[in-house]
């Protein structure tokens, strides 16, 4: 019996070196294999986090331009009215054109005699829009009606939370209502389509990487009402949620990941770290083994030997017998040791981690050289003087022995115990030079396997520099433009709200400064958006000379900037920084070899006599910014309270506009152009006229500025030429009149690369030859980048278009460019031939023109000629044509056809034809 218990007891004593080293080192592997798992999934919820936070930027984005969508809407109800329910749906369709997940746009009238709180109202709807006429706002439900009360006792935008439509029991859809008028504006949103076209924008449902539930919870987090949810299975352990504010309402974004992306699972250099960590241990477990088991084996030999020899001398056999095995057990013993010592060593040495091993006090007893780098020590100077204790700042050591009541060591023990239920354990250790290094630590006893004791502890610290940097770098992002580094429009509203507050209590004014880069469209077009991006970060650097600390300088986005003064001494100190701002931008930039100008039109608001809240004072800015550039640009203006009138009046001129593209209320009226010598026709001038049914015939200088700003310009141009060439071409059929018609091109137009694709269909389309059509381009427009402008001209004349220059005389030629660009004709601006009967110099002027032109085989025309005595004078200087109502004034489609019918009607009989002088 004895003899069967034996035998289990000597196996273990054989084999318990072994077990030993394999649980040593295969703790050491698995806490390492741990380390480095968490590093892992810290750069993968890192990335989730920044990508996420983008996606989430851009419905944050999207939101506010719904928002300022529905406030321009309510400033337009607020000045103009809604009108008919016709008018309204044309200014709204196009809204609903470009954002599809709008459903409806409702404008509600309020009766504020009605008791209770419902609210009769009736409806001027979208065509098509839900719901139908004769319904109620607050048949919505209590939600909707309690978001309209709130709008209208406010006067701000309101959002309910969630509501189904009438055809689904779905939650589908918010409601935006905005106080305008005597009434509100009610915006309908489709959430699915606001969600799906924004936070991936027509992407492949495929190439998605993660997936976005939106929730509203604003009344209740704990049962916060679902928006929208991407379809996706459910388990994921890496989520990101950011709040999102809309309309009063607080939103939840969370992103999860979709299958396959931003896995947690360790990847395939963690796992074969944690095998090799493993299969290092097994074949140490393996090597001690053996050693011990071929030692029972010799031990087994010697004492067979001595056996055979105890016949002879007993007595000397059992001693050798003894010697030699207590001999050949210690060389066994020893040579183990150094395997494990030497397999020790190189996995201390090996490690990319800091790995401190210490006693039971806390005295370091291993340093490996990944702690030396990390911490900038020697091995020699730590080990067995010091504790971990002498890389932890004193205020974090502090901490620690508050929260757990230990002290010292302790402390650091008792933290990290607490933490690593939760969270790792994160310092800043102090290196020895003083510098400090972020770091995630883990804390492990270390147990005797015979006994149970601790016999010290393990110490594994992972420099975590680089999640640190790019959660700082994160949240960087979340508050500043990343083109600029100025504070963002999020930052922005934060600041100006906190010196609004400073500043009522301090009983200070304070001023906005809203600044709008003039025709910076044009940099781009003509240099590409890297020079428009590298002129805007030059530019916001000289914004910060301008202002003092205590200012903001912020971007609200494209080339519009926000400038904060707190702390104002008066209008005069908002007067100045103005003008300091316009004055550093007076200096050219240098942009990729380029010399560029940029001027800066700058409205200015006052608190508090502009206002008292941030939104409205950024708002009364922009109009006096808009007035600005009325007046010319490169100019700063005031607050008014005429300038948001004027606003609206420019926004209902516009959209007055927009309607009559789609009306058909523009004309094409005709002017001759007459051959000095002979009265014969050369040519005819389009020019754009505008009938509207309500105020009649518009000056082309009141709407074409509002065109060309809105970019109008470019779909009324295109018809204007369409309809010039068409109607020239139904003369010549008719074969009264076979002259080219010359059409005039805005600098909106000249700037679309569409430009000469666009001619040539409409010659295509129409049949008119292009040696009958002439494009006018104004002197300062062709000069603005000469380049660009010569190799757009010649593929004009490829296209066999002729090229004609207008107003030529008022802007700044030079005759090397005007020689380079193949040019067809000079038209003398109208202003020198007024008066060169009784001015010498305005003669001289036009008389050095012709002679110019002449000499660069250039033809001449001149504007603007009413009596015979300008005629003459231009004859005389051979002039080759002109125009004005010395001939006739502009002529629409109808009188001029009647015109050159009597004209022929009169060559025809030999009769003197009109025109000829």
């Amino acid at each position: 019996m004895r003899a069967l218990i034996g035998l289990p007891l000597r196996w273990l004593r054989r084999v318990s070196l072994a077990l030993i080293v394999l649980a040593v080192l295969g703790l050491a592997a698995e806490f390492v294999y741990r380390s480095a798992l968490d590093v892992q999934r810290d750069r993968v919820y890192a990335e989730f986090q920044l990508a996420a936070s983008q996606h989430i930027d851009t419905l944050r984005k999207r939101l506010d331009a719904v928002l300022d969508l529905q406030q321009l809407l309510a400033k337009h109800v607020d000045v103009s009215g809604t009108g008919s329910a016709a008018e309204f749906s044309q200014i709204t369709r196009p809204v609903m054109r470009v954002h599809p997940f709008i459903s409806a746009i409702v404008f509600a009238e309020v009766d504020t005699r009605a008791s209770g709180t419902r609210y009769p109202v009736r409806f001027a709807l979208s065509d098509g829009a839900w719901p139908q006429p004769g319904a109620k706002l607050n048949d919505e439900g209590p939600l909707a009606l309690a978001a309209i009360e709130q709008a209208v006792k406010h006067r701000t935008t309101y959002a309910t939370p969630p509501l189904s439509s009438p055809d689904s029991d779905r939650a589908d859809g918010i409601r935006l209502f905005a106080a305008a008028g005597d009434g509100i504006t009610a915006v309908f949103l489709h959430l699915s389509d606001l969600a799906e076209s924004t936070l991936w924008a027509g992407m492949d449902p495929d190439a998605r990487d993660m997936a976005f539930t939106i929730v509203d919870a604003t009344d209740d987090p704990t049962h916060a009402a679902e928006i929208y949810r991407d379809t996706v299975s459910d388990g994921f352990e890496t989520a990101y949620a950011e709040a999102v504010p809309f309309a009063n309402r607080r939103w939840l974004v969370i992103a999860t990941p979709m299958p396959k992306h931003y896995e947690l699972a360790p990847q395939p250099s963690v796992k074969r770290q944690r095998y090799a960590g493993w299969a290092i241990t097994l074949l140490a477990t393996l090597i001690v083994a053996s050693l011990q088991t071929r030692n029972a084996v010799i031990r087994g030999h010697v004492q067979r030997r001595t056996a055979e020899l105890a016949r002879s001398n007993q007595m000397l056999a059992e001693t050798n017998a003894t010697l030699e095995a207590e001999i050949r057990q210690r060389i066994a013993s020893e040579a183990a040791l150094r395997e494990s010592t030497t397999l020790q060593q190189a996995i201390l040495h090996s490690a990319d981690y800091a790995i401190l091993l210490t006693d039971n006090t806390g005295v370091i007893r291993v340093f490996n050289p990944a702690a030396e780098s990390m911490l900038g020590g020697r091995a020699a100077d730590v080990v067995g003087k010091r504790t971990p204790l002498a890389f932890i700042d004193d205020g974090d050591l502090a901490q620690m022995a508050e929260e757990s009541g230990e002290h010292g060591f302790e402390a650091l023990l008792a933290t990290a115990r607490h933490r690593e239920a939760s969270d790792p354990l994160e310092l800043d250790l102090c290196r020895a030079d003083g510098r400090r290094v972020p770091a995630s630590i883990s804390v492990s006893p270390l147990v005797d396997a015979t006994h149970g004791h601790i016999t010290g502890y393990l110490l594994i610290a992972a420099d975590i520099t680089h999640r640190k940097a790019a959660e700082s770098r994160i949240l960087h992002l979340a508050h500043f433009d990343p083109l600029t580094d100025l504070p963002n429009r999020s930052l922005l509203h934060t600041r100006l709200e906190e010196a609004l507050d400073t500043a009522a209590t301090c009983k200070q004014p304070l001023a906005v400064l809203f600044l709008d880069l003039d025709r910076f469209k044009y940099v781009n077009d003509s240099l590409g958006h890297q020079a428009g991006d590298a002129l805007l970060k030059a530019v916001s650097g000289r914004f910060r000379h301008c202002v003092r600390e205590q200012d903001t300088v912020a971007r609200m986005g494209g080339d519009e900037f926000i400038v904060v003064l707190s702390e104002l001494e008066g209008r005069d100190h908002a007067t100045e920084v103005a003008g300091r701002i316009i004055e550093a931008l007076n200096a050219p930039f240098d942009i990729k070899g380029h010399r560029l100008t940029v001027t800066p039109s700058i409205g200015i608001a006052i608190y508090p006599e502009d206002g008292d809240k941030a939104d409205l004072l950024i708002k009364h800015a922009d109009a006096a910014m808009y007035h600005a550039k009325e007046q010319g640009r490169n100019n700063y203006q005031f607050y008014e309270r005429r300038f948001s009138t004027s606003v609206s009046a420019r926004l209902n001129l516009e959209n007055r506009l927009r309607r009559a593209l789609e009306r058909d209320e523009f004309e094409v009226y005709y002017q001759p152009q007459v051959e000095t010598a002979t009265g014969e026709f050369v040519g005819l001038e389009a020019l754009l006229r505008w009938r509207d049914p309500e105020h009649g015939l518009v000056s082309p200088d009141e709407f074409v500025p509002v065109a060309e700003d809105s970019g109008l310009i470019v779909p009324i141009g295109e018809w204007v030429l369409r309809t010039a060439c068409r109607q020239n071409q139904a003369w010549r059929s008719a074969r009264l009149l076979d002259v080219p018609v010359a059409v005039n091109l805005s600098a909106r137009q000249f700037d679309e690369h569409t430009l000469l694709g666009t001619v040539a269909a409409i010659l295509d389309e129409t049949g008119l030859p292009p040696q009958r059509l002439e494009l006018e381009l104004t002197e300062t427009l062709i000069m603005r980048n000469p380049e660009l402008t010569a190799e757009l001209l010649d593929a004009g004349k490829r296209l066999g278009i002729l090229i004609s220059v207008d107003d030529f005389g008022t802007g700044y030629s030079s005759l090397a460019y005007l020689k380079r660009f193949p040019i067809d004709r000079l038209k003398i601006d109208r202003s020198f031939i007024a008066d060169i009967e009784t001015e010498p110099d305005d003669a001289a002027i036009a008389q050095t023109i012709i002679a110019m032109a002449h000499t660069l085989r250039i033809d001449v025309l001149a504007e603007g000629v009413e009596t015979v005595a300008q005629l003459r004078m231009l004859r005389n200087w051979q002039c080759s044509a002109y125009q004005g109502y010395l001939c006739s004034h502009p002529l629409p489609t109808h009188e001029m056809t009647a015109l050159l019918r009597g004209l022929r009607a009169a060559h025809m009989l030999g009769l003197p034809e009109v025109g000829h002088a």
